[in-house]
């Protein structure tokens, strides 16, 4: 696991808590990839040695970068590993998310057509399907209207200078963080970088792929998690100067949504909506405006 060897064009950082041999799969992908100048950095929040023998094996075919910490957060181990990458790009896997082989070869073709400052893509299954949210069908800018159907944190791809120069992710968000704010952290960090100037560019074809949850939604621990992820579009709208009426939409739809679920007899996927609503209620009324961050409304 040696830092020795060419220049790095691209770190992938990748915050990893509780588990092992589920980062196989994305350590297959990147060694499929068959270049060099890329590294790896590992933000282990394991208490223990776990993750040795996993990276272990792959430790011949792709620059392995092992840091541990013990202070939780998502985005403060983002935040760390990419503190110490030596690529001029960042990417931000998940621990059990996977690419294509020629992921890294298609982001070099769109720096190439579409010069910009971050890129972000699609997360599909392996067929092709979009999974994990809506997102926009065509290829587009990210721009402040757009962020909310062409952004994943883990198809992220942004510089390196730009991401240091926007501070990172915030840490208040994000599973980890110790606050209200559970979600959204990846809006967040474009606003900021939009809000520089930087540019951003969308392509539906810059896939990746991760495992669909197929669990049971109505469950009261999957119902408590996506109250919590609710919680973050207030925060992050609120921060970034968004006005209520921008923001109304986004509690008309988990409101029709009971309605919709109560009437055909699904009351456990209404309790769900019902917590949506509360959550990006709640964030809308608590969560601090522009003015604490010293962000500018627009």
């Amino acid at each position: 696991m040696s830092r020795n060897g060419p220049e790095i064009e691209t770190s992938m950082v990748v915050a990893t808590l509780g588990r092992s041999h589920e980062l196989d799969g994305l350590l297959r992908s990147l060694a499929a990839q068959g270049r060099n100048d890329f590294e790896l950095i590992i933000v282990d929040q394991n208490p223990d040695d776990r993750l040795a023998p996993v990276l272990a094996g792959f430790a011949g075919s792709i620059t392995i970068i092992h840091l541990h910490t013990d202070r939780k957060g998502v985005c403060r181990a983002r935040n760390l590993g990419a503190a110490q990458a030596r690529g001029h790009w960042l990417v931000f896997p998940d621990d059990d998310c996977w690419y294509p082989a020629d992921f890294l070869a298609r982001i070099d073709a769109l720096k190439k057509t579409h010069p910009a400052d971050f890129y972000s893509g699609r997360a599909t299954d392996t067929q092709g399907q979009t999974i994990m949210g809506d997102f926009a069908a065509e290829a587009m800018p990210i721009e402040r209207a757009t962020i909310w159907t062409t952004l994943i944190e883990w198809m992220l791809v942004v510089k390196k200078s730009d991401f240091d120069a926007a501070g990172g992710f915030d840490v208040a968000i994000g599973p980890g963080s110790g606050t209200p704010w559970g979600a959204y952290e990846i809006q967040d960090l474009a606003l900021k970088l939009l809000s520089a100037g930087r540019k951003g560019w969308y392509d539906p074809a810059l896939t990746g792929h991760h495992p669909e949850d197929r669990s049971d939604q109505t469950t009261a621990a999957a119902v408590a998690k996506i109250r919590v992820y609710s919680t973050g579009l207030g925060y992050v709208m609120r921060k970034h100067g968004f006005r209520f009426s921008d923001y109304l939409p986004r509690l008309l739809r988990p409101l029709a949504g009971i309605v919709i679920y109560a009437l055909s007899g699904k009351p456990g996927m209404a309790r769900r909506s019902w917590n949506i609503f509360v959550g990006r209620w709640v964030s809308w009324r608590t969560a601090p405006g522009p003015a604490a961050h010293g962000a500018s409304a627009s």
